[in-house]
């Protein structure tokens, strides 16, 4: 019903909750959110990311200039096709202060981590 969720390897279509796409580094980032039970042991959410084709085309009729236009890939656009299909439009576009505050904590929580991971490996060295 889903093929290219399917081709991804997304398998429990029934219990996606909420998606959200973003540009970072270059890539579109489009992230799954799962409904789990309490205790449940399999993952709330699945990321993917995606990179971006580039091709030339005309800027200006009369000047003969090009210039690089960057497209999302066609595998993106279509699981956000099926997406949409099974969760409605209920994702959010426009990102709310509290999102953004959640998704600025976690980064504070990895960067964090992975800067002690650094370090006990600099010691280690010593």
């Amino acid at each position: 019903m889903y093929p290219t969720l399917e081709s991804m390897g997304v398998t429990s279509t029934k219990d996606i909750e909420k998606f959200t796409l973003r540009y970072e580094g270059g890539h579109d980032v489009l992230k799954i959110y799962y409904r789990r039970e309490k205790g449940s042991l399999l993952p709330k959410s699945k990321k993917f990311k995606f990179g971006r084709s580039s091709k030339t085309v005309l800027a200006d009729g009369g000047q003969q200039t090009y210039r690089q236009v960057q497209e999302p890939s066609l595998i993106v656009l279509r699981a956000m096709e099926e997406l949409e299909q099974i969760v409605g439009k209920q994702h959010d576009i426009q990102v709310s202060k509290e999102d953004l505050v959640k998704e600025l904590e976690h980064l504070e929580k990895v960067m964090t981590s992975k800067i002690s991971e650094i370090k006990e490996k600099i010691n280690a060295m010593s």
